[in-house]
């Protein structure tokens, strides 16, 4: 075989995407196909909608079934990548659930599963804003706040693939509960769900904001990107609240840094838009908690966006690829 692809699949509680790259690691004809997850229709709705999603873009890349290498899964944890196993995923329905067995079945050839997180670090650290760089920890700030650790250029995992999960860290033992079970959580405190908590509360509470007015005074139209436009605009209110989110954000990545002494953190996710407005609080509360010497590119922002994953995911199977004989 002269060339040779991989597909990459990124398995999201909202939506899945998947794409074919190159032995090479370019992405075929730039493509990306991204599906609704259908979470909605349970277990076997959902993988068999990520099946029909391979099936759809293997055939309109006009590539033939043995000309795939290997697919890499993301996935939210936990996980078990050994037996590729998706532990838990409530927002899919899936406990237990044997996805790289049931894709065997149906594709013929070879799969691996590992954490969305885990893939995001791989991705950025092999062709990202970290390339190069041997320890890193990758930080995803969206619905919620996942990770992912590289010692030594390599994906740690931990003794049960559970490292990584920073966004169950406590930055508050006496905060707020956490359905985890824990007080205080990362991603109570800095995910875009915390931030839109906040202003669901302060809506119905009567406070004023251009947000707010952008809104409509609808509790349903409230957003990051409204927030970012009131922002944008000199709203204190808003200016006030991504100050908020700089600080909680500087807080987590202190304990990051002091735990791992990564020569750099990645930060990506949907929050990272707004950064304009959070970077200056963020990097103040960061070096006043770090032991650890932090400058100017101690913290930077992954320039891959939705597509991360999905290059985390064809680094691992290629480079798994490579290093297993024929």
């Amino acid at each position: 075989m002269a060339g040779g692809y991989y597909l990459a699949l990124d398995i999201g509680g909202t939506k899945t995407a998947a794409a074919l790259f190159t032995r090479q690691g370019e992405i075929a004809g730039d493509l990306v196909l991204v599906v609704k997850s259908e979470t909605f229709r349970g277990e076997e709705a959902v993988y068999q909608n990520i099946r029909t999603l391979l099936e759809d873009l293997i055939r309109r890349q006009g590539a033939a079934v043995d000309e795939i290498l290997g697919i890499g899964v993301g996935s939210p944890g936990p996980l078990d990548t050994k037996r590729g196993l998706i532990i838990h995923a409530p927002l899919m329905k899936w406990r237990n659930f044997p996805v790289i067995e049931r894709l065997a079945v149906d594709f013929p050839f070879p799969a691996l599963l590992d954490n969305d997180g885990n893939l995001g670090a791989l991705a950025e650290q092999r062709r990202g804003v970290a390339r190069g760089l041997r320890n890193i920890v990758y930080v995803t700030v969206s619905t919620g706040c996942g990770g992912g650790i590289l010692i030594n250029g390599e994906i740690y995992r931990g003794a049960n693939d559970g490292a990584g999960e920073v966004g169950h860290m406590s930055i508050d033992p006496d905060g707020l509960e956490c359905p985890c079970g824990s007080r205080g959580c990362f991603e109570l405190y800095a995910s875009g769900t915390a931030l839109l908590n906040i202003l669901k509360a302060d809506m119905a509470a009567g406070k004023q904001s251009v947000v707010f007015d952008l809104a409509g005074n609808d509790v349903d139209k409230l957003s990051g990107r409204l927030l970012d436009e009131a922002a944008a605009r000199g709203d204190e209110y808003a200016l006030a609240l991504y100050r908020r989110e700089g600080y909680y954000l500087g807080a987590g990545l202190a304990n990051l840094f002091n735990l791992f002494d990564p020569e750099m953190i990645v930060l990506g996710g949907g929050i990272t838009k707004g950064r304009r407005f959070f970077h200056k609080t963020m990097m103040e509360t960061l070096m006043g908690r770090s032991e650890q010497p932090i400058h100017d590119d101690s913290v930077c922002y992954s320039e891959m966006n939705d597509r991360v994953v999905l290059y985390g995911a064809f680094f691992l199977i290629r480079e798994y690829m490579e290093k297993t004989p024929l």
